[in-house]
Parts: C-alpha cells; structure tokens; sequence
C-alpha cells in the first residue's frame, strides 16, 4: 500500500478515550493510513490494549513509549518514525468523522504547491453528528494563511493543521526546546512560517473536546512552572505579529509585551532578559505590573 497519511495520537492516562478514537479511526471509509500512538509515560500501561488493536484493525498501527516528557516532546519523538509525506495529529480525547482519510486524500491531490506547508481545517468543539456542516466562516477567510492569523486575524482559536512531512522535520530540528513538559505548538506553527503558509480548505471532520483534567484549565499555573517555555512562546508570538496588518500588529505585540513583561515580573526576571521591546516594555510596565497581580 502506497500510504500518504499518518495520524498522530499523544497519550497520558487516556485509554478510555483513546479508545473512543480507535473506533473512530477504526470507522473510516479508507484505511489506507497508519496510526501512530506515542504513549508519554501513562501510569497504567496500555500496550496490551493497543497490541489487540493491532492484530485485528485493517490500517497500520505502530506504538511508541516514552518517559513522560509532555505532549510537545511525545510529538517530535513521533515525527522520526514518520514514513508517509503528511500527517496529522488527533488528540486522545477527540473524535473524527468517517471521511477523515478519504478527505485529506482528495486534499493531497488538490490545489497544494510545494511553497505551502500543508493545510488548515476548521476544528469543532463538541460532539460529532450526522447533522455536523461546514462552517459557513471558513469561507471568508483567505486562500492561504499563517496558523496565527487564524486566532489573532480572524478570531478562530481552534483548528486542525494537516502537515507536509518534510516541513515539520525541518521546523522540529531547528527548534532548540527547553527541558519542560507544557510547551505550546504555536510555537512549533510560528517557525513552520518561515517555510510558507497553510492553503485553507473548509472540509469538517475534526471534533474536540475539553478534558476536565485538560492543560487548558490551568494555562496560568501551567506557564510558571515552565518559565522558559512560555517565555519561548510569546517571544516567538511577538516576532510572528510582524507579519499582520499595521494596526493589528500593534494591538498584538502590545499585548503580548503587556505578557512577557508582567511574566518576567512573576518570576523574578529581569525585564530587558526577556522583552522583545524594551522601550515599549518600559512604557508598559504598569498594565504588565496589574496583569502580574491578577493572573499570577
């Protein structure tokens, strides 16, 4: 079989809903793709469970363990046993419709120039049904985007990013990542810009959902315990604001120095070690001394 597609699933204690995805996975009208499953150090082991899969699904499943080094390092980990040229990464928890594969298939043969990087596609919280419509303002948006436009350009916080192979290795080897386990992806989307754009493309199969348990809950508490992570991040949000229109530009890196420089505060750094503007930090520094007392 002449595969093209790998779905990605990082995994942490979830086996009940990692088996909700295999069914899912296991529904799909072309199985001509492999899954790979990077277990980041689960508590209980879940290899007997995976290894019946195995035996008995009709697409390819290969299964990888880790120490529990966080999602972003279970990530790149799986990236050096990918052999197909695309892949996509499906959390544990979430839920895709039957004509996922086929649908990235006809995408592969579409309108993708060797420029982009791969292709973007909405992301729908909440649960999958027959009822389930393309999101009518996904049209609007245009032909080809950077990831971050999609959340601070046209208010989109959620999506599904499907990946050219060779752009994600080559993003992922010139990444140096801190030795932290809550790292952003945004941070991996903001390098991949350097590569080229995602072509936009309105088809809807992903469904997510929000784990009581879910990194999301505790984004704040999460950011001080991985100082230089975050510090990372917002670093590389602010470089990749340059990119915007004039006035969004500014609105964004504003608040995004409003962000280092109130964090720096929280952690006892000191603020030209961390501010990408540090005449605008300075400016700023009493918003950024409110924002320290009310979110840390």
């Amino acid at each position: 079989m002449n595969r093209k597609v790998s779905i990605i699933t990082p995994v942490f204690n979830r086996l009940k809903e990692l088996t909700r995805l295999y069914e899912t996975l296991n529904n799909q009208t072309n199985d001509n793709f492999i899954w790979i499953i990077i277990d980041d150090g689960s508590e209980k082991p879940i290899d007997k469970v995976v290894n019946t899969w195995k035996k008995k699904s009709k697409f390819k499943i290969e299964f990888i363990v880790q120490s529990n080094h966080g999602k972003m390092y279970a990530y790149k980990n799986a990236v050096k046993y990918l052999s197909t040229p695309w892949s996509l990464v499906v959390d544990s928890d979430d839920i895709v419709s039957k004509e996922m594969v086929d649908i990235l298939y006809r995408t592969i043969s579409s309108n993708i120039e060797e420029k982009d990087c791969g292709v973007v596609f909405p992301r729908k919280l909440g649960t999958y049904s027959p009822t389930s419509n393309k999101l009518p303002f996904w049209k609007k948006l245009p032909n080809r985007v950077n990831i971050i436009d999609l959340r601070y350009q046209y208010s989109i916080p959620e999506s599904t990013v499907f990946i050219k192979t060779n752009k994600l290795k080559k993003a992922f080897n010139s990444l140096h990542l801190p030795p932290e386990k809550f790292i952003s992806e945004e941070i991996l989307y903001n390098k991949l810009m350097e590569q080229g754009k995602f072509v936009v493309k309105d088809d809807l199969f992903y469904f997510g959902d929000y784990q009581e348990d879910g990194l999301t809950n505790h984004l704040f508490e999460l950011w001080l315990k991985n100082p230089k992570s975050t510090i990372m991040l917002l670093k590389s949000r602010y470089q990749a604001m340059s990119s915007f229109p004039l006035k969004k530009k500014f609105i964004g890196q504003v608040k995004t120095n409003i962000n280092l420089t109130a964090f720096a505060l929280a952690t006892h750094r000191s603020i030209k070690s961390v501010s990408p503007n540090l005449i605008g930090s300075v400016l700023l520094f009493l918003p950024a001394l409110i924002l320290k007392r009310k979110r840390f």
